[in-house]
């Protein structure tokens, strides 16, 4: 199964286990129960992560960024463990690095951020709060909330980003320009990754095992694992989900049909929908329990049409085209920048 997480991972001394308060998954209990693994104490959110150029970078930058898939990475590691904890650290270090490049970039250009207009930001956020937090405006507010990071301290973090993204795509060297069918080859990744995700619908199998029921969560759990092994192996998905299924739709083998993506949390919406193929995922772990799912189909929601878009095709095309020369440049500025990590 194929998820379009950046590679992920964890290291932080302690884990940024910061909360998900979208909707409960479908018949979660109201009274969800502890996680399988205890939380680690929150990470001192007020500390730096690195200094490049003399610019700052804030741990709350960094957490901001790594905590939607921190949360994922939760959900379909319920034991945690050594390979929750790999892939935790190559997340938080590959962010860790845009980041410095993002400084050493605005420390050559930050005279020009001045002359970016507060709607072309604004907008920005917006596709933000649609593509990372599924168009769910209260999630976005509770992420900054659990980061200390305020609105305008967040605006500011992308009004940054939109210098880097534009000196990116104005400078090193010209090229031709791009044709047609590089363009609409371009739109249809972009399509996927900005449409609007509040209109995404699925329909899945799932198999879902309450904490609460039988020996308890590490019973459950386990009992969860065995099944996701033979399910995976080619084991009857509608058996084994009329047999130890828990869910209203045990009877019918499972199936959930045509479900909203706003019905679902975060961490479930996410594995769900950016994730690829029909392959049996599982477990992973929400509140209350485990779950084991197939995705049967996905219906995507709509993005804006190609011709809306045809001038930022262009430029992507183009920034593309210029990213050899563009890398190149970004080693020579990376070499002579003066550049601290203040965490492993």
């Amino acid at each position: 199964m194929k998820f379009s997480l950046p590679a992920l991972a964890l290291s932080l001394t302690a884990a940024l286990m910061l909360p998900s308060p979208c909707q409960e998954a479908p018949d979660a209990p109201a009274k969800p129960e502890e996680p399988i693994r205890k939380k680690t104490g929150p990470i001192l959110v007020n500390g730096m992560a690195a200094k490049t150029n003399g610019e700052l970078i804030t741990m709350n930058e960094l957490m901001i960024k790594v905590a939607p898939l921190q949360s994922v990475l939760m959900a379909r590691f319920p034991r945690r463990g050594p390979s929750y904890d790999a892939q935790l650290k190559e997340l938080r270090n590959s962010i860790l690095d845009e980041l410095i490049d993002r400084a050493i970039i605005f420390s050559e250009f930050k005279d020009r951020i001045k002359a970016l207009p507060d709607h072309e930001v604004e907008s920005e956020i917006d596709r933000i709060i649609q593509n990372v937090y599924g168009g769910n405006e209260k999630l976005f507010r509770d992420y900054l909330k659990a980061t200390n990071l305020t609105r305008d301290q967040f605006k500011e973090q992308q009004r940054k980003e939109l210098l880097v993204q534009i000196v990116r795509s104005q400078h090193f060297g010209d090229v031709p320009p791009p044709k047609d069918a590089e363009l609409r080859k371009e739109y249809q990744q972009w399509a996927i990754a900005n449409r609007d995700r509040t209109k995404d619908v699925a329909t899945y199998k799932r198999i879902y095992l309450p904490k609460a029921d039988g020996d308890g969560p590490e019973a459950q759990l386990k009992l969860a694992e065995e099944l996701g092994e033979n399910l995976k192996a080619g084991g009857d998905f509608e058996a084994a989900a009329k047999q130890n299924s828990r869910d209203s739709h045990a009877e019918d083998g499972g199936l959930w049909e045509d479900v909203p993506r706003t019905d679902l949390n975060h961490e479930f919406g996410f594995i769900l929908f950016e994730s690829e193929g029909n392959d049996v995922i599982g477990p992973f772990e929400d509140p209350s329990g485990f779950n084991i799912i197939q995705v049967v189909k996905r219906e995507y929601g709509p993005a804006k049409s190609f011709e809306e878009v045809r001038d930022e095709m262009k430029k992507r095309v183009e920034s593309e085209k210029k990213k050899a020369n563009f890398e190149e440049w970004m080693k020579k500025m990376r070499a002579r920048a003066l550049i601290e990590k203040m965490i492993d």
